[in-house]
């Protein structure tokens, strides 16, 4: 038993084998949500429901207290990681007011960095005996999520703290944890993203104490690794209904303590539960994107069926809070490099401000030579 800092790293939990997807894949059913109109924006990545037209370049400066900004001025408000626009004026423009509390000066917006590079994520399983170290993941990976914290006292929590054990040291993953953490987010560029739940680990948040343990726990993981650049809900799988409106509040509140902190989840493609808690966590500002994951349930792996489901999420989000979820094996019900490549390209061409795609899992794609990482990332960021 190894430990970080303060947090106990103990056995993976979940009882799921190391092919197994991050949440609980089920067939595909006909059933889909209706379109529901949300409005804001998600750290520069939001636009109107059923819109994939590129996003506007903007130049946003940092909010800072107590400035009066002119007509039109874009602002990056730290405490959330959102952008405001001032829409109307005063005297004095904006007369120092606060983004989050004046809507009569400011209106969240959108604000597209230009040349930002769309997601190409991995999961990085901690049940892996030998993995390679983080700094050593191929270079087309941007975004790397660490799989998986678990809740203390097993599903669905009893306390709402949460535990992350270090990978396997056969490479020496497990020592270099911290110190690789910190050169691929700093030296490399990449994200690193704590993914929370998963492999049959639900969690529910029936009270705010509970809630309140669960951020804290966050932090503690947050600090033990040197920093990291968010968190992704993994926690609402198999039967765990979400408790949504207290996992706004926790996503608000890890906003709040990191600014430009992502929230993200792996939704079941198909699930009515999934879309709406995925609808609610946007609308709210607590969700920078959603990413089906299409693997491991019958017929998930089929481009036509990719392409048609992701068109309902895009309605659903917007097509830059949609990021496309592949698995590429030789399982049953995972996709061939060519159905990957096949599937990007159409939701590409369907939607061109799609936010990315992430592969289950890294280290699959490594002993296959890659598939993925030279196949598929390419197309996604050529």
């Amino acid at each position: 038993m190894a430990a970080i800092g303060g947090a106990l790293l103990s056995g993976c939990g979940g009882g799921s084998p190391p092919g197994d997807a991050p949440g609980a894949a089920l067939a595909p059913v006909a059933a889909s949500s209706a379109p529901v109109t949300q409005a804001g924006a998600i750290e520069g990545t939001g636009t109107d429901a059923g819109s994939s037209a590129a996003l506007a370049p903007c130049n946003a400066v940092t909010w800072r207290a107590g400035v009066n900004y002119t007509l039109g001025t874009v602002v990056l408000y730290a405490p959330n990681g959102l952008y405001y626009k001032v829409v109307q004026v005063a005297g004095n423009g904006s007369d120092g007011t606060t983004p989050t509390i004046s809507t009569w000066y400011w209106a969240q917006t959108t604000c597209a960095q230009p040349g930002a590079q769309k997601i190409v994520g991995g999961y990085y399983p901690n049940w892996t005996p030998s993995p390679i170290r983080i700094r050593d993941v191929n270079a087309r990976y941007n975004l790397i999520y660490l799989f998986h914290a678990v809740p203390v006292g097993g599903s669905p929590g009893t306390t709402g703290a949460v535990t992350f054990s270090a990978p396997g040291n056969g490479r020496g993953a497990a020592t270099n944890l911290k110190a690789d953490i910190q050169y691929a987010r700093t030296t490399q560029g990449r994200k690193i993203i704590l993914s929370v739940g998963g492999a049959g680990n639900g969690m529910s948040f029936p009270n705010r104490t509970k809630s309140q343990t669960f951020v804290n726990s966050i932090a503690a993981i947050h600090a033990q690794l040197g920093g990291i650049d968010g968190m992704d809900w993994n926690t609402f799988e198999a039967d765990q209904r979400p408790d949504t409106a207290e996992m706004i509040w926790i996503s608000l509140e890890l906003k709040k303590r990191y600014p430009g902190f992502i929230i993200s989840a792996p939704p079941a493609p198909w699930n009515a539960i999934d879309k709406e808690f995925c609808r609610a966590m946007v609308a709210a500002g607590a969700m920078d994107y959603a990413a089906p994951q299409y693997y491991d349930g019958p017929g998930l792996n089929d481009p036509a069926y990719v392409a048609d489901n992701v068109r309902q999420w895009v309605t659903l989000l917007g097509a830059n809070r949609v990021v496309v979820g592949f698995g590429i094996g030789n399982a049953a019900n995972y996709m061939s490099r060519e159905q990957a490549m096949s599937a990007w390209n159409q939701v590409k061409t369907n939607h061109p401000d799609i936010r990315g795609g992430f592969n289950w899992q890294i280290h699959t794609d490594e002993e296959q030579g890659w598939p993925f990482a030279n196949s598929v990332a390419p197309l996604i960021n050529p």
